[in-house]
Formats: C-alpha cells, structure tokens, sequence
C-alpha cells in the first residue's frame, strides 16, 4: 500500500489540491473548505466521497492508494467529528469495493477501525465489514488470532453488544476460524457461539453448515468420552443440541444423553432398534466401540476390590455365553482400568480405575487427600529430624 507524508501542517491544502484535479469546477471551493474549521470533515462528505469514484476509474494503484490513505489522515485529525468523517469512508470504501483490491481494502478499513475509540459501536461494524472481506484477502488467520479469540467477552461489552449482535460475530468468525483450519480454536469457538444461542429468546436455527459442524463435535465427544467429558456435557446442555431431536438427527441426541449419564441400560435398549444402529452407521460410530465405553464406565464405578466373573457378567452387561476376560483384557487395553484375572479362582481384581471428570465434591475431595498427604510428609520429616538431633 502506498504512503504519504502525513506529517505536514498543510495537509488539508495538499488534499484539496487532490480534489481539484479531479474536480476543475470546484477548485476554489476545496480551498475554502481547507481554510475553514470544519474543512477535514467538509472535503471528505463533499468532496472525497464524490470524487473517490472518478479516482478509482482511472486504475492507477498509486493514486488510488495514496487519495485513500490521505483521507484517512485528514479525518484523524477531526477532533470532535472523526466517528462521522470515518463512517463516511467505510461507506464511501463498501459501496465502491468492488474496485478496489482485497488487501487494500482490508488495510484501509483497519485504519479506521484504529481511529475510533475503543467502547465505540462503530468499531463492531467496521470489525465486522473486515471479517467479512478478510477470506478473499488472505488475511483470514488475522482475524481469528489469539489475540482476538481472547478477547471476546471484552468486546461484547465494550461495544455494548445486543445478543444477537454478538451471535452474529462468533458466527463470522466461526466461518474464519474453520478455512483457516484451526481445529483446535474452531472447537471452542464452536461451543461459544452455540452457547450465545442460548441467550437469544427466539427459536434458534442454525444453518446447514453450522448444523453439520454440531453434529460432527457431537459425534467426536462420543468416540473420546473420557477425554471429552467436560464439552460432552456442555453440548449436552445447549438448546440448539437440544432441538436437534426434532430433526434427522434425534438418534444422536438419544445417544448423547445416554453418555452423559453414563446409563448403560439405556444404550442397550436404544441400540436394538435397527434404525439406531443404521444412523451410526452413517455416522462412522460403531456399536462395539459404544459398549466398551459403557463398560469402562460401569467398571470404574465399581469400589476397588476383588469380584467374581459372576458378577463382572452383570456389571459389565457382558451376556454369559461372551468370555468374561475377553471384555475385561478390552478394559485394560484403554488403560482407564488396571485390572488382574486371577483364572485359577474365576474372579477379577479391579485395582485402579480413571476418574472421567472432577466435580465439585470430588474436588474437595481430592483436596482433602492432599491436605492429608502433607501433613504425613510433614510428620515423617519431623521424625527425620528428630531422629537425627538425637544420634
């Protein structure tokens, strides 16, 4: 992008100098204008924004450019009416964007997005003409940036941000976040805007794409129910996941509940209608897989201890005439339950299991043990010590 000295004190002559050479009838006029106290904002409303079309017509990057960015000069050193002088160019730059290039357009509307103050309104819809021009400038990975990913909360409120209008955000950049690949980003973005949903009163519908991208995140939580417990329950509980019960895809939903809640019985009674088992087919979800799932949580309920194959059958919903140890040997495999077959007594010791998530209660827990801990340390050094005073 092209630069100027914007530096100089005749700014406003320089700029008024532009205008008449594109505009011989009105010469004298921009002149005035420069020498009046409102002649920045004056050039730009009844000047520049008629004059920038013919600029634009003659295709010369240079110029083109450089008339732009002394615009933006002359409007950031209008004082008290910069929000009116810089809403005036983004609109004068929208309504004529298909002349000028991607990247050029993005720089020139960053400008004025920095013009303006912080907790302005204005900023919002500027930031959002960006992010709907940043794909086709190649600058989508700007626009989704930690920086900015971080910030969001704080935007909402320093722009004064209705629901809906901070819907609308998460969304644009949802859409940003997913061509640029971040899977890791997109997922919590993902669940952010979904969530923003839910604070909108009206019937939430999601577009095709959006509804597709649910499902999918719906569908991974299952195939990684440990690893993904926390999302697991936090889509669960969202209302747009909720209303997809009313849709094609209300076997999932079935399903989701049934893995929240750990209720084995309840998966086994949904896995038998053939319809069920057809939709995780298409979904690449697969029955086996599911009853492992459920079988590791049901053995991590179980208190640690020894028990017969008797009753591991019925624990683990595992029908008689299926090996036992077969089931149990899948368990350790996952490496969420450590557990020995003792063959020669026909029963299983189940020595260690993994928590799925920490709750509050469990929490405490834990931290109770800690405290418990310490103090051992600490009375273990105390004896150390004591011992050694006295050889």
């Amino acid at each position: 992008m092209s630069f100027v000295n914007l530096g100089e004190s005749d700014l406003l002559v320089e700029f008024a100098a532009l205008l008449k050479e594109f505009d011989d009838g009105k010469g004298e006029e921009y002149e005035k204008l420069a020498e009046s106290k409102t002649g920045g904002l004056d050039l730009i409303e009844k000047g520049f924004v008629k004059i920038y079309p013919k600029i634009l017509e003659t295709g010369k990057k240079l110029t083109i450019e450089t008339s732009a960015v002394m615009a933006i000069a002359v409007a950031a050193r209008i004082e008290d009416e910069t929000e009116k002088a810089v809403t005036a160019l983004k609109d004068l730059f929208l309504e004529n964007q298909e002349k000028i290039e991607p990247l050029t357009l993005l720089s020139l509307l960053t400008s004025l997005f920095n013009l303006i103050d912080e907790r302005s309104k204005l900023r919002y819809e500027i930031f959002m003409a960006l992010g709907a021009r940043a794909k086709n400038a190649d600058a989508a990975n700007w626009m989704v940036g930690q920086d900015i990913l971080d910030s969001l909360d704080l935007l909402k409120e320093d722009w004064n941000l209705t629901s809906n209008q901070f819907s609308e955000m998460l969304l644009m950049l949802l859409k940003l976040c997913h061509s640029t690949h971040k899977k890791e980003e997109f997922g919590e973005l993902l669940l952010k805007y979904l969530a923003s949903l839910d604070e909108e009163e009206k019937k939430i519908s999601l577009d095709k794409e959006v509804q597709d991208w649910t499902v999918d995140s719906v569908c991974e939580t299952l195939k990684a129910p440990f690893e993904m417990a926390n999302r697991m329950r936090t889509l669960s509980n969202l209302r747009c996941v909720k209303e997809l019960s009313a849709t094609e895809h209300a076997p999932l939903v079935e399903m989701l509940d049934s893995y929240v809640n750990e209720d084995f019985k309840k998966y086994l009674a949904f896995a038998d209608k053939k319809e069920n088992l057809d939709y995780m087919v298409s979904r690449n979800i697969t029955h086996d897989e599911n009853i492992n799932h459920f079988r590791v949580f049901a053995a991590c309920k179980l208190p640690l201890g020894e028990y017969s194959y008797e009753v591991m059958h019925k624990a683990l919903e595992v029908p008689e005439k299926d090996d036992i140890e077969a089931a149990v040997i899948r368990l350790v495999l996952t490496k969420k339950v450590d557990a020995r077959i003792d063959q020669a007594r026909n029963c299983i010791h189940i020595r260690h299991t993994a928590q799925r998530e920490f709750r509050d209660a469990q929490w405490s827990e834990l931290g109770t043990q800690l405290r418990k801990w310490k103090e051992g340390v600490k009375n273990v050094l105390t004896t150390l010590y004591k011992a050694r005073q006295e050889i």
